[in-house]
């Protein structure tokens, strides 16, 4: 009777397993969020002594390639055309594209590409390398992030420091600060 017992148990432990087998939820397949731009902003405020440059970029695209339920595992791609920029002030823009910051004629874009997302709720933490001036650097970039089957909203401000990226342009007059504030809102939906 023993042996019958422990067979049994063990046949009811096989089929157990089995079933627990066949019925774990595969991993969903990423879905791919692209960055709506007429909804979406990218803003940049830049520190000089006579008059603070504030603005924008106007053309940008991208895509992001994340599971709902899994935004760890996403991935970031953007790019900017750095000729869209806009200050508000047609002057101010033109030096900004000009050799002394942008440089637009050798480089046109600015791009952004993840290595590694780190998240915890909505709050993450995307580590990429921005490609900006011809330099390329890692950086970590906070987000909050709300994101479902269809729609994707990405909201974050970091610091870029201009020199990192070899703008060092300066004026005695107007001196200029290296730390400039990029703030953003993208916000993405599945085409």
């Amino acid at each position: 009777m023993r042996r019958a017992s422990i067979a049994r148990r063990l046949a009811l432990g096989a089929l157990l397993l089995a079933m627990l087998g066949t019925t774990a939820v595969p991993a969903a397949e990423p879905l791919r969020f692209r960055i709506q731009p007429e909804a979406s902003e990218i803003s940049f405020r830049a520190t000089s002594r006579l008059m603070n440059a504030e603005g924008h970029f106007g053309r940008f695209s991208g895509d992001v390639l994340a599971d709902p339920n899994r935004p760890a595992g996403a991935r970031i791609t953007l790019t900017i055309d750095a000729a869209s920029l806009d200050t508000g002030i047609q002057m101010r823009d033109k030096h900004l594209r000009s050799a002394d910051f942008f440089d637009i004629e050798r480089f046109p874009t600015i791009t952004f590409q993840s290595v590694r997302v780190e998240a915890a709720g909505r709050r993450t933490t995307v580590l990429g390398r921005l490609s900006l001036h011809g330099v390329t650097r890692e950086i970590a970039v906070p987000v909050d992030v709300q994101i479902t089957d269809t729609a994707l909203v990405a909201t974050g401000e970091f610091i870029v420091n201009r020199g990192d990226y070899a703008m060092n342009y300066n004026s005695l007059l107007n001196p200029i600060g290296n730390e400039v504030r990029v703030a953003f809102t993208f916000r993405a939906r599945v085409p």
